[in-house]
């Protein structure tokens, strides 16, 4: 028999979490890096390990970073601190500075060595490199964009009213249950309850619920979605008092059912929303900019399969938005490279 409760017991307040992507991980971090500008020739005609000067051509193919401290030179390539501290933020963890830098001048050996054999000429290669380009820029746009942006109690409280009012039509049942392995011991258990014995008596000698067991089958409030169908569609059938004519089985077994009462479910309280309205506003307004961005914008598709596949997503993006206020579809659906993640 499964593990898992019949009863999801935490429900999702329609969570919408904007969720912006940072950073890209160490290759593709290294590779944007490499071929994106020149430095200037006092600084990077050094020896080499060769004892070659290098040449100016072969100093435009290292990239710069205007103002940035220079740490180690492979080749005559220069790794700045700023390399290693994004490398260290996108790993989210502790790691030795020396291996950070052994293994990031390895990468960039690798690099080179692509370099030399004309990888980074390859169309495709420009292509990643191109696409990760924008991914970067693009986050850090949005990034000092949406910490930028204000929000406050009004706009809170006008969003917390109209997610509220959504839960106005919600229902919420409290039932009580036996959970047992067969038909029959269902059965033996409803003639049971026929003759008088109390139900919480039999649920704690029975139920192989050990969730319910021990406070006599009762599963507390929930709202019918949150439960398997068969379960669902039994429980809304009774009247509160009740108790289930015939066991229900799912795939946890077999049932025998008591309807407690209904109400209408409680709407969450204005602190517990906060977080996810603060998000909604902040989404909203990202979808909004972005949308700005598009309509300003002259965008001209030139081949017909790329145009096809841009009317498509153009109305099931229309499709998305007429979606209810809150529901997990509708959001960032417009951000640049799915969403902000690097393109592969």
């Amino acid at each position: 028999m499964e593990t898992q409760h019949p009863l999801d017991r935490t429900r999702p307040f329609r969570r919408n979490r904007l969720a912006l992507a940072m950073g890209t991980g160490l290759l593709l971090t290294a590779g944007l890096l490499a071929g994106c500008g020149g430095e200037d020739q006092s600084q990077s005609a050094e020896k080499t390990p060769l004892g070659n000067q290098m040449s100016q051509a072969d100093a435009g193919r290292f990239a710069t970073i205007e103002g940035g401290e220079v740490i180690a030179r492979i080749n005559g390539s220069p790794l700045y601190r700023e390399n290693l501290l994004v490398v260290k933020e996108n790993l989210g963890a502790e790691v030795p500075e020396d291996r950070l830098v052994s293994r990031m001048v390895e990468l960039r050996l690798l690099a080179d060595k692509a370099r030399a054999e004309g990888l980074d000429e390859a169309p495709r290669t420009q292509a990643r490199v191109q696409n990760a380009i924008d991914n970067q820029l693009a986050n850090a746009y949005l990034t000092g964009y949406v910490a930028g942006l204000e929000i406050n109690d009004d706009d809170l409280r006008s969003a917390y009213e109209e997610t509220a009012a959504q839960y106005a039509d919600d229902q919420q049942h409290r039932a009580w249950h036996i959970l047992v392995d067969t038909e029959e011991e269902a059965r033996e258990i409803l003639a049971q309850l026929e003759e008088g014995t109390d139900f919480a008596e039999l649920a704690k000698e029975h139920s192989n619920d050990p969730g319910s067991a021990e406070s006599g089958g009762d599963l507390g409030w929930f709202s019918l979605d949150q439960m398997v169908e068969p379960f669902a569609e039994a429980v809304d059938a009774l009247q509160p008092g009740e108790i289930g004519e015939e066991p229900v089985e799912t795939r946890f077994g077999w049932h025998v059912l008591k309807l407690e009462d209904t109400r209408q479910a409680p709407a969450p309280t204005f602190e517990q929303l906060r977080p996810e309205l603060e998000d909604q506003i902040r989404r909203d307004a990202v979808n909004n900019m972005i949308n700005e961005l598009r309509e300003g914008a002259t965008v001209e598709i030139v081949t017909d399969d790329v145009r096809s596949l841009v009317e498509r997503d153009e109305t099931d993006s229309g499709e998305t938005e007429a979606a209810a206020p809150g529901d997990a579809t509708t959001g960032m659906d417009g951000l640049p490279a799915e969403p902000l993640k690097a393109l592969p």
